[in-house]
């Protein structure tokens, strides 16, 4: 008798203590073009690694029921059904080094019941907010970035018509580019490059440690220079479309961190010094990583400078 009650216990000893290499479900599944991932209140981040064809980052600000979500890679050529009155003529959709030189669009296909196009999740029912996207690739390298546009085609029509770029970054130790961009809903989205509208020489990308005369808060003064001709000793030129990221890594995912006292993503004009000009608050940056400074414009293709947060 006494036996069987220490033999119960035992096995009711190990029942109840979870093994040290036990871990929790993938919610990720799927290979090559196709992947699917679980979301739910818990699981709000998935990350769609497709290797020679990218990696996805899709980002809910809150999920209100579960559902899987499924993006299918399809490779595409140029022309790409554009609308005209969004992206300029000669624009032309990036292509990727790893996959042949091929260009990639990403559909969104989904379990949701609650009525959506192709499953996909709806507003409101499934989740609240905006939707993060970020996409990470290695384009060709034959192919020049100028000035990268994020291409989405929204609902259940072929043609993209809004440009949902907010983020942009070139890594200086990294060949991949990085783009970020919200939507309300989730539909065709792809990569796409953008002509420059001007003829214009970049000079100089700037970051100097400075404080807020104010608040005496830590601040990055980013200080941009170009010219119309190529003498970049001459007056500067001032740049109303140029647009500023910040981001970082972990050596593997870019992310962009959310930035406080944001000056409306654009540079202000210094007409004396004839420089575009950006503080950048330090404040909620980790201190001692390194941050990328990417500028995106359309005089200009991406230039890239870093910094350490104080």
């Amino acid at each position: 008798m006494i036996t069987r009650i220490l033999l119960f216990l035992a096995l009711a000893f190990v029942v109840s203590v979870t093994p040290s290499w036990a871990q929790e479900p993938v919610p990720c599944s799927g290979e090559g073009t196709v992947i699917s991932c679980s979301f739910s209140s818990m699981q709000t981040t998935n990350t769609y690694e497709f290797f020679s064809d990218g990696r996805l980052v899709v980002q809910f600000d809150t999920v209100l029921t579960s559902f899987d979500l499924t993006v299918t890679v399809v490779h595409v050529t140029d022309p790409l059904p554009l609308d005209p009155k969004e992206f300029p003529s000669g624009t032309v959709c990036v292509k990727y080094s790893g996959n042949g030189g091929q260009c990639d669009r990403y559909d969104f296909s989904g379990t949701a019941v609650t009525g959506g196009f192709n499953g996909v999740p709806v507003k409101n029912k499934d989740y609240k907010g905006l939707i993060t996207l970020t996409l990470s690739y290695v384009n060709s390298g034959s192919q020049v970035i100028q000035n990268p546009a994020f291409g989405h085609a929204p609902g259940d029509i072929t043609t993209f018509t809004e440009n949902i770029l907010t983020s942009y970054s070139v890594i200086p130790e990294f060949s991949d580019p990085t783009m970020g961009g919200k939507v309300p809903g989730l539909s065709s989205v792809v990569a796409l490059d953008e002509p420059l509208t001007e003829n214009d020489t970049f000079c100089s990308l700037t970051l100097t440690p400075t404080n807020n005369p104010s608040e005496q808060k830590p601040q990055i003064e980013v200080t941009l220079k170009i010219v119309s001709g190529s003498n970049c000793a001459g007056t500067g030129l001032r740049d109303k479309t140029a647009s500023l990221s910040v981001s970082t890594t972990d050596g593997v995912t870019v992310s962009f961190p959310a930035l406080k006292n944001v000056e409306g993503n654009k540079f202000h004009w210094d007409s004396k010094a004839g420089l575009n000009e950006y503080d950048i608050s330090t404040d909620g940056l980790v201190s001692g990583q390194t941050y990328t400074v990417t500028v995106f414009s359309s005089k200009i293709s991406p230039q890239s400078a870093t910094f350490v947060a104080p």
